[in-house]
């Protein structure tokens, strides 16, 4: 039986990069000394200076110096540190230890050096959320996705995932919003579908792919892609294609949490958090 390297992940759960580098390093040694041969390691975090930080940096250097894959899963909604309403304590930032959007893009760039290729970066526009807040205004952060996808596209960078944020889907988000009298409002049939379309014309004039994770009507996408990872790989080192993850419309091949034990809250404080948020 083929004998495949593991796929490490830090985190779906948590920050790590920004809030757990120590444990980052910590996790990953200890499997090295167990014997676990790392394929690629994938880093999930909306805070992409915490990757140039010591002593994170070194050691991600370190790791690429030695085979190990750098894939980055940076989110960029728009929404850090921005007052988008208001909610029953006064101005809201759904978003408010995340850094400003032009800080995150800036950092581009020295993101792609990093991990060695721009086709090693995938930027997160997730969720787009549509809003009403305490005074019934409506918010939407749709309108900033084409400028996010083309500064990032001018970069070389081609890899672009959304998401909707839906009510009913995780009650302890829903229970939150409605302690702030605020409200998720699902994204009509028609509304997606002209997204849908909208998207097509970016796709073809940016020369980008756009993939929806696990949303209804679009096709199945893979944030941890076996066969872009193995592409990628600069020993070309195949990925198990066959483990996938057991999610409807989850194509991402198995890979090694690092977030998942002890608990690891994340204080970036998003409020549509549905993991280990600042608070539940």
């Amino acid at each position: 039986m083929k004998r495949f390297k593991t796929i490490l992940s830090a985190s779906r759960m948590s920050d790590m990069p920004k809030y757990y580098p120590e444990d980052i390093i910590r996790e990953c040694r200890t499997r090295f000394e167990k014997g676990v041969e790392a394929h690629t390691l994938v880093l999930w975090t909306k805070h992409p200076d915490a990757l140039f930080a010591e002593p994170l940096n070194g050691f991600l250097k370190e790791l690429a110096l030695n085979g190990v894959q750098l894939f980055i899963e940076l989110t960029i909604t728009g929404m850090g540190a921005k007052i988008i309403g208001t909610n029953r304590s006064g101005a809201w930032k759904i978003e408010p230890n995340a850094p400003p959007c032009e800080e995150a893009l800036k950092l581009l760039p020295e993101i792609i050096d990093l991990a060695g290729s721009a086709q090693r970066i995938k930027i997160r526009i997730d969720p787009l959320i549509k809003v009403k807040d305490f005074a019934g205004t409506i918010y939407l952060n749709a309108p900033l996705f084409d400028k996010i996808l083309a500064r990032c596209a001018a970069e070389g960078i081609t890899n672009f995932t959304f998401s909707f944020l839906e009510p009913g889907f995780h009650a302890k988000v829903d229970r939150r919003f409605k302690a702030m009298g605020c409200e998720i409002i699902a994204f009509s049939e028609p509304e997606r579908l002209i997204f849908a379309e909208h998207l097509k014309r970016l796709e073809s004039d940016y020369k980008v792919k756009i993939y929806a994770c696990c949303v209804n009507g679009f096709d199945d996408s893979a944030c941890i892609d076996g066969r872009l990872l193995g592409g990628l790989h600069p020993q070309k080192a195949p990925c198990n294609l066959s483990e996938l993850r057991r999610r409807p419309k989850c194509g991402c091949v198995k890979s090694i949490d690092l977030g998942g034990w002890p608990v690891k809250k994340c204080f970036t404080g998003c409020d549509y958090c549905y993991a280990n948020p600042l608070y539940l």
